[in-house]
């Protein structure tokens, strides 16, 4: 199983981007040209205006965020469904910011992980690992993940250099049980070659 203990991303430059799925930004950005429609009729030309930055707002931000703080919320609390469900919403990752982007790649990849798929699981932890991860923390977790892909995939000797950049960072406790864990795996399956 994909080890995905790691710290909120409280420190988003946007703190409301979360709360917002793609289905609720919608009914926002109807309402507000709704609102704006009601104002234009009573050449209340100001808030027409206001209404209709705040729809360029929601729409700019459906962009921009997508829902990957919500659903690597959801992979934190082990709801890979409901994770996958919101990042499969996002049809074009490339338009995220670039820390955005890099967690999007980190929860498809642990998505991909869980199901076994290690193939993709290495190709998007890899891309969340070059695009860069906001904390120590979460890059060691990434490492760690590479670790058991490569692991799982055969590949020993590259399972033990991901672990050699594992070691260069202050584990917290539950990844270095996780990471004490794979060395002991990879030191038997040495054993048995």
């Amino acid at each position: 199983m994909p080890f995905c203990y790691t710290r909120p991303l409280y420190n988003l430059k946007n703190p409301l981007e979360h709360m917002f799925t793609p289905f609720i930004r919608i009914i926002l950005i109807v309402s507000c040209f709704g609102m704006a429609i009601l104002f234009y009729s009573k050449d209340d030309f100001e808030n027409m205006a206001m209404t209709l930055v705040a729809a360029g707002l929601f729409a700019y931000g459906y962009f921009r965020y997508g829902t990957v703080y919500a659903a690597f919320r959801h992979l934190k609390k082990n709801n890979l469904k409901k994770a996958e469900k919101l990042i499969s919403t996002i049809k074009n990752p490339n338009r995220l910011t670039k820390g955005h982007k890099s967690y999007y790649h980190f929860t498809k990849g642990i998505i991909a992980s869980e199901k076994k798929e290690w193939d993709s699981s290495y190709t998007e932890l890899t891309k969340a690992l070059e695009i860069g991860l906001r904390t120590k923390n979460d890059t060691s977790i990434v490492l760690l993940n590479l670790v058991e892909i490569e692991f799982e995939r055969k590949k020993l000797n590259e399972a033990e250099d991901y672990l050699d950049k594992l070691k260069a960072f202050e584990l917290k406790p539950l990844v270095k049980e996780e990471a004490d864990k794979l060395i002991e795996k990879i030191n038997v399956a040495r054993q048995n070659l």
